[in-house]
């Protein structure tokens, strides 16, 4: 699947509801294991794609990281927001444990056939650059995008403002996700009864700052504080312009 279609996939699939996570209210270890699954489960196959015979293993070490360290006493304690985000936090809690558990099969099997998986090779993959592609910070983003553009959806629909989602959505999201021709101001106006195209220019500027609203709401849940969500906001541009090429201006 194209890198394009990824992201259209992580848009347009239901995302339900993503609820806060600010660090002071990081203490059910449930809700974590519920909001991080996706982005958890896409980075581990990326820590281990270089390994077929591990990544089909990859449901089974994610399961086992769980229980082992998320679910345990202690473990979610050990976050502090002073040392980073808690997305990072996990990340590199995950990398330790797939470390930590190929060891332990490694030595398991002294003796006997030598294992498919060189710890040496894995630990200099798990230290080197992340494949944009496959990264826990593309789930991340899939799932950033989703939330807001699934909670604008759901705000012009109780507020009668249909019509400013499907500007939005024709003029904006599925040309800059699938390249798709942007719908024509004059059909705009046909389509939802529109006085002229002026009209239809002047949606689509309340839909974008609508958008931003609502991406930025989507942010708070997970950092704190202006300063950390505009910096949030602003890595996402980034990685988005990087994978999507002039596509930030167009979304965000």
């Amino acid at each position: 699947m194209s890198l394009e279609a990824q992201i259209a996939q992580g848009l347009t699939a239901a995302t339900g509801d993503f609820p806060g996570t600010v660090w002071l209210e990081v203490t059910d270890r449930k809700q974590v294991i519920h909001r991080y699954w996706g982005a958890l489960k896409t980075y581990l196959v990326c820590l281990l794609s270089r390994f077929p015979d591990e990544r089909s293993e990859s449901d089974d070490l994610l399961q086992e990281f769980i229980l082992k360290k998320i679910m345990q006493p202690g473990w979610l304690e050990n976050a502090n927001p002073d040392k980073g985000r808690f997305r990072d936090f996990l990340k590199s809690s995950l990398r330790n444990f797939v470390v930590g558990e190929m060891r332990s099969r490694a030595a398991a099997k002294r003796g006997g056939k030598s294992p498919a998986l060189s710890l040496d090779d894995l630990e200099q993959e798990i230290a080197g650059p992340e494949p944009s592609s496959d990264s826990f910070d593309l789930a991340w983003l899939k799932m950033l995008l989703a939330g807001a553009l699934d909670q604008m959806e759901r705000s012009c629909a109780v507020s009668e403002n249909v019509h400013i989602w499907k500007i939005f959505q024709s003029r904006v999201v599925l040309p800059a996700l699938d390249g798709s021709a942007p719908m024509a101001y004059e059909q705009l106006v046909a389509q939802f009864g529109l006085k002229s195209p002026a009209q239809a220019t002047n949606a689509l500027a309340t839909a974008k700052r609508m958008f931003a609203r609502h991406l930025r709401a989507v942010v708070a849940q997970y950092e704190s504080g202006d300063q950390a969500i505009r910096a949030e906001i602003d890595a996402l541009k980034l990685l988005l312009d990087k994978l999507l090429p002039g596509t930030k201006s167009k979304v965000l």
